[in-house]
């Protein structure tokens, strides 16, 4: 992080704020997806909102995405409130729990894909944080906004395809295996989810990401 305190803590915000559009996004996208499909439980029609309240969880939404933060991962790391889909009343149940979840990590793309074009095209490209930025003027303020949460949901569409417990691909991953695979997958979810947080953290899946990374950058233009 920079040696300016005041401009840390503003890039800190801005990071957090892509963090919490990003999933927002996604886990809304998710619910909204499962009400339509006919899951009219509680929980999902309660997390069917853009509204992020609902989807905050104190691990996965505050502890985790600020010490990624903290310690300058190259993206924000953290999972919003997790739930179970009811596909009691769903007419291809195996067809549209794949559509359901590829419809959140759908808006983290799509999003990203918005933020490309507008920077590309009216605001001269992206940018990444330096304390010589002039984030006094609209436009730049502008333009490191829709970077920053731009790539967020570009970076965090990737990790929601990743087949790890609580995320869409680990979802999508047991909705497609046999019911044997998937049960012994299900009793092996925790130790999976150590593993590979372990393999992020540590960076063994960098040029996974970085290959998105650079999607966002050559096409918003840098």
């Amino acid at each position: 992080m920079s040696s300016n305190p005041e401009f840390s803590i503003a890039i800190a915000l801005l990071k957090y704020l892509g963090f919490l559009i990003a999933i927002t996004m996604y886990q809304a996208g998710i619910a909204i997806m499962a009400k339509r499909k006919g899951d009219n439980s509680f929980q999902t029609t309660q997390l069917a909102t853009f509204n992020p309240i609902p989807h905050i969880e104190i691990v996965g939404t505050i502890l985790f995405p600020f010490i990624s933060i903290l310690a300058n991962f190259p993206f924000v790391l953290g999972w919003p409130k997790q739930f179970q889909i009811d596909t009691r009343y769903f007419k291809k149940p195996k067809l549209d729990v794949n559509i359901i979840y590829l419809s959140g990590v759908g808006i983290n793309f799509l999003i990203s894909i918005i933020c490309m074009l507008t920077l590309r095209f009216f605001l001269g490209g992206s940018i990444t944080p330096s304390p010589a930025l002039d984030l006094s003027t609209p436009d730049k303020l502008a333009q490191l906004m829709l970077s920053t949460i731009g790539l967020t949901n570009m970076v965090l569409g990737a990790l929601f395809l990743l087949p790890l417990p609580g995320y869409a691909g680990w979802n999508i991953l047991i909705n497609n295996v046999s019911y044997n695979t998937a049960r012994k997958l299900q009793e092996k979810a925790m130790i999976i989810s150590i593993v590979g947080m372990i393999v992020i953290i540590f960076g063994f899946l960098n040029i996974f990401f970085s290959a998105f990374m650079y999607l966002f950058f050559a096409i918003s233009g840098s």
